[in-house]
């Protein structure tokens, strides 16, 4: 259990929990919905957490005062805007059969605080929302069992409840690689919740990391949500979500092998497949930057001249996130990401781990 620090509170809760959750990045893309519920994806998608980047959240509970109630803080300052969201994240949860009585009771009955932070920029195609809503939806599951003994704390109800704020954000509750979505070759697999990889992962892919190039700092000029929506009516939907469950069972295939040639192409590939949906939908988006492109020319040129196990992928947005093997992270690091620095905002970057899931943390 981790040690974190909290603003003081001007009041004792009757309850209260804390988590921290990694945020993640997919290897194969969840872009487009089906319709019937609340974001299930329309293609399954495979991830890795960012086990260093993460959000750390504390939830506080009142009984009865000013019921109904909830105040959202993010790094201390109180953020109305975000309040809205966070409301219809606890009535979907309060919709959902498995919400006990006790938790819809103190929905209904009493006001909460949440305390977040995150150690990396909001808004930047980090997946802020994933962590900050896989850590929330941790609270609450967590409560529910202080309040229920005969109900154990479940990821697989974290990772579901998390969903309902954020898809991806299901995919954060596993330190080991996270499939969300049906598909044929994972057993378990549903849209409701993630379910961790099970399979064989060779030595060969196991203990990357990730380098998070940051080519624009700021936020996204399109939100993730209208992003999906506009796959409703994009022509090369059908297409893309078939190519994307073939992808994943290639990559199934690359983890039991350790193909590292076979898992670089998919990784890549799904990528530049996402921003090119982005491009052909009406009306179209360009979220790639020119430093973006530059990123991406340069880690393939280093690959074709050293034979070094890096890759690209993307997120939707202009950051680009270097995959690579520890075996090449000395010249990696020492050879190839000074030169790509030049492409980044400030030179900023973020690196990380990828194999760390949620902790609990101290009150």
């Amino acid at each position: 259990m981790t040690n974190t620090v909290f603003p003081a509170l001007a009041f004792e809760p009757d309850a209260q929990a804390a988590w921290s959750c990694p945020s993640n990045i997919a290897l194969v893309k969840y872009w487009g919905k089906k319709a019937g519920a609340v974001q299930w994806p329309a293609n399954a998608s495979i991830s890795w957490a960012l086990g260093d980047l993460r959000a750390q959240t504390r939830l506080s509970y009142r009984k009865g005062i000013q019921p109904g109630s909830l105040e959202f803080f993010l790094d201390g300052q109180r953020k109305e805007s975000f309040e809205p969201k966070i409301k219809d994240f606890f009535q979907r949860v309060y919709k959902d059969d498995s919400c006990s009585l006790a938790l819809r009771e103190a929905i209904d009955g009493g006001s909460f605080r949440i305390d977040s932070t995150n150690n990396f920029p909001h808004g930047t195609g980090i997946a802020s929302s994933a962590a900050g809503f896989g850590a929330l939806a941790l609270c609450l599951a967590d409560l529910q069992q202080q309040w229920d003994i005969n109900r154990p704390l479940q990821m697989d109800l974290a990772s579901r409840w998390a969903r309902l704020g954020s898809g991806s954000a299901c995919r954060s509750l596993y330190g080991a690689p996270t499939i969300w979505g049906l598909h044929p070759n994972v057993a378990d697999s549903s849209d409701d919740y993630a379910v961790p990889h099970t399979g064989a992962v060779a030595s060969s892919l196991q203990g990357w990391k990730d380098c998070v190039l940051i080519v624009d700092a700021g936020e996204k000029s399109v939100s993730s949500t209208q992003g999906h929506a506009l796959l409703d009516r994009n022509a090369y939907a059908h297409v893309r979500f078939e190519q994307a469950q073939e992808n994943l069972s290639q990559l199934l295939v690359a983890f039991e092998k350790g193909d590292v040639s076979t898992f670089m192409e998919v990784v890549e590939s799904e990528a530049l497949q996402l921003h090119a949906m982005m491009m052909v939908s009406k009306p179209s988006f360009i979220l790639m930057r020119p430093g973006t492109l530059a990123i991406i020319e340069a880690i393939r040129a280093f690959r074709s001249e050293t034979g070094a196990q890096v890759c690209f992928t993307l997120d939707a947005g202009a950051n680009v996130h270097m995959l690579f093997s520890p075996v090449d992270e000395n010249r990696i690091v020492n050879n190839l990401l000074p030169s790509l620095l030049l492409h980044c905002q400030d030179k900023q970057y973020l690196c990380t781990a990828l194999d760390r899931g949620p902790e609990p943390l101290k009150l």
